[in-house]
């Protein structure tokens, strides 16, 4: 397993990041930040790189929209404060209108409980 993450890390590392060239879920990513939830994960986490996965071509778009927090005090931008003061010990959650959901939500299912819509 240790493998796969380091594999997928350094294919994520490849991914060229132009910053002017939005993912085909931008506007999803957006309404979903909008509407205040956050995701709480752990790199290290197989469920957490696979709910992020979701996301496809537009990761690099989660990865700016500040919905994802990374609790895991070793991974990318870490705020493990934040994890233990929001109560999180099961990843991902996702916090959405201060309702925790555990375990990996799918699109429809993150659609649902933000409002938001997309388009696959």
């Amino acid at each position: 397993m240790a493998v796969i993450i380091v594999v997928l890390i350094g294919f994520i590392s490849l991914i060229p990041k132009n910053e002017n060239v939005s993912g085909p879920y931008y506007d999803f990513i957006e309404c979903i930040k909008d509407s205040g939830a956050k995701m709480y994960g752990n790199y290290a986490s197989q469920e957490s790189l696979s709910q992020m996965s979701f996301f496809g071509d537009s990761l690099y778009d989660f990865e700016r929209s500040g919905i994802y927090i990374e609790c895991n005090e070793y991974g990318p931008n870490p705020k493990p404060n934040k994890c233990v003061e929001a109560g999180i010990d099961y990843y991902p959650t996702w916090i959405i209108k201060e309702i925790p959901y555990e375990g990996v939500q799918g699109l429809n299912k993150l659609s649902q409980l933000t409002g938001c819509s997309y388009e696959s």
